[in-house]
């Protein structure tokens, strides 16, 4: 099974868990005050170089938040846990820092120079209807 697989299967049996502990749309969570954010917001690395990325959820009455890490330009699945995708990861790569950990990541960046945004959503995809959330991260490649 893969690592974005295994992200996915963690990030809704947590769902599940916290919908049968009183989560979900019914928990009382004002969505609107549910924010994202992503650290550091902005930065410029090098070429093939590495940066770790942390994203926050705030205003969900919960410690435990599981997230979904995106590239935007990226087309193609290029998130892991121990073993790098083979490929084409034109945009850099994300790699999750241990597992069960969904807040911090590594962008591994592309040889290539140009800006990429990696995304942290949250969802609570049992609310009714679902509520997404989510923080950037603005990558410089140079």
């Amino acid at each position: 099974m893969n690592s974005h697989r295994v992200l996915c299967l963690g990030a809704l049996v947590q769902m599940i868990v916290i919908a049968g502990c009183g989560g979900g749309g019914g928990s009382g969570v004002d969505f609107n005050n549910v924010t994202v954010t992503v650290s550091p917001p902005a930065v410029t690395i090098a070429a093939s170089g590495q940066v770790t990325l942390q994203a926050t959820v705030n205003g969900t009455g919960t410690s435990t938040n599981a997230l979904t890490w995106s590239i935007a330009e990226q087309t193609t699945n290029c998130y892991w846990l121990d073993t790098p995708p083979t490929g084409p990861c034109p945009d850099g790569t994300i790699q999750q820092v241990t597992a069960g950990n969904f807040q911090t990541v590594t962008y591994h960046a592309p040889s290539a120079s140009s800006t990429f945004h990696v995304t942290a959503e949250w969802c609570d995809c049992l609310a009714n209807p679902p509520v997404v959330k989510d923080g950037t991260a603005a990558i410089t490649v140079q």
